[in-house]
């Protein structure tokens, strides 16, 4: 979205600090990338430099934003939410993550059975397909990631959305050391014809929510078996 000048309702460097925050939240500026520089910004809203220079600390200091001297400001979470899960994750067991993530993702699928489309249900196969046909296994686990997140979209609430692409990008479900091909042998080669993805896209389909939360309790025990067998021993 274009950056406009500001209503004077409300103090000037919290109306800039809010259309930061926008675009932020709505992906124009996505996490990552820079934002447009001080000079540029001065123009845009007709404020001085100290007044953007505040709205900017504003957003440093929520965690939005990352100053990095001699080079700009860096978008480094798109919601305050993002920022919450990040700093409580970092200091939870992966084992306490693992249990939040069944909470969600479990009934993500029952809103799923219930809410998917045909649509939504060609769109988890086809996922699928693709996770399957690419060997490598960093693509292959992204995809299978995902295809998580689809399964947690069509659910259709954009809180339980949120939370759970948050919580997912703070934390790390990978044991120091252990390697994609680690985690591919055991997550996905061991499943074989039982693959209880199919079985959730499955019931997805023929909206069984107590089905697509049984597959979905299935895939999380055992990506919590895989990342136990591949925590490096002493």
């Amino acid at each position: 979205m274009p950056l406009t000048p500001t209503p004077r309702n409300v103090p000037l460097a919290t109306r800039i600090s809010q259309q930061l925050r926008d675009e932020i939240r709505s992906g124009d500026w996505p996490v990552g990338s820079r934002i447009p520089g001080e000079h540029q910004l001065v123009e845009t809203f007709g404020a001085s430099r100290n007044t953007v220079r505040e709205a900017i600390r504003g957003l440093v200091h929520a965690g939005l934003l990352e100053a990095r001297p001699g080079d700009g400001t860096y978008v480094r979470a798109a919601s305050e939410l993002e920022v919450a899960l990040q700093r409580r994750a970092s200091v939870e067991a992966a084992i306490d993550v693992f249990e939040v993530r069944e909470a969600l993702e479990i009934h993500a699928a029952r809103l799923a059975a219930e809410r998917a489309g045909r649509a939504d249900v060609e769109r988890l196969r086809d996922l699928l397909a693709a996770r399957d046909a690419d060997p490598e296994p960093a693509a292959h686990i992204a995809t299978d990631l995902r295809f998580h997140a689809a399964v947690v979209e069509i659910a259709g609430n954009t809180l339980l959305t949120d939370m759970h692409r948050h919580l997912d990008r703070g934390s790390t479900y990978r044991p120091h050391g252990a390697t994609d091909e680690d985690l591919t042998r055991f997550l996905i080669a061991s499943w074989g014809d039982d693959d209880p993805h199919r079985a959730l896209v499955e019931a997805i389909a023929r909206r069984d929510p107590d089905a697509a939360a049984t597959a979905t309790l299935r895939i999380l025990r055992h990506a919590r078996e895989a990342f136990l067998r591949t925590v490096p021993q002493p």
